[in-house]
């Protein structure tokens, strides 16, 4: 299935986060702006909606949500709410960790707003030995957390999945009727 594996580490997907150890020529400020955003939303509550198109079912996208709070990750996948440990240091962790397994190239685009927040866009590029990702992310100016990002994951060139999140911080709750 591939919604859990693309909502995992700390699903602000890790192929999207920039890092320190990006290459030569890479804009380290913008990648490191990238991982502190996702850093940051790691530990905070948060309400994501997100769209995943595949080319193994063009035409047919898959909605889902996500919501954390404190110690509980619920998910909701084909119309159906479960609820997981979640740990945010561990997922700030695991993000970090990840970063160092992949070769990265950030930038930083331009400022835009995203709902009428203004936000900072970044371009992030990533490179594995199974894989390559393009991802735009946008960083609200006012508080660093990630108000959008569109994820496109590529294999030998070729667009596999396109993954599309909104985040949303304010009043955040447990999806009715859901208990871990």
């Amino acid at each position: 299935m591939i919604a859990p594996r693309l909502l995992s580490v700390p699903v602000f997907v890790a192929a999207a986060l920039g890092v320190t150890w990006a290459p030569a020529g890479a804009d380290d400020a913008a990648c490191q702006a990238v991982l502190q955003a996702a850093i940051k939303q790691a530990a905070v509550p948060v309400h994501q909606k997100i769209t995943v198109e595949s080319a193994a079912a063009p035409g047919k996208p898959m909605q889902s949500e996500m919501i954390r709070l404190g110690d509980t990750l619920y998910m909701q996948v084909g119309g159906r709410w479960t609820a997981r440990p979640y740990d945010a240091a561990k997922s700030a962790d695991d993000a970090r960790q990840a970063m160092k397994k992949a070769e990265h190239s950030c930038m930083r685009v331009r400022s835009e707003a995203v709902d009428g927040q203004p936000a900072e866009f970044y371009s992030v590029q990533s490179k594995t030995a199974t894989g390559s990702s393009d991802s735009q992310v946008w960083i609200s100016t006012a508080t660093g957390l990630p108000l959008r990002q569109s994820i496109s994951i590529l294999e030998q060139g070729t667009i596999k999945v396109k993954n599309e999140v909104r985040f949303d911080y304010a009043n955040v709750r447990a999806p009715a009727g859901v208990s871990r």
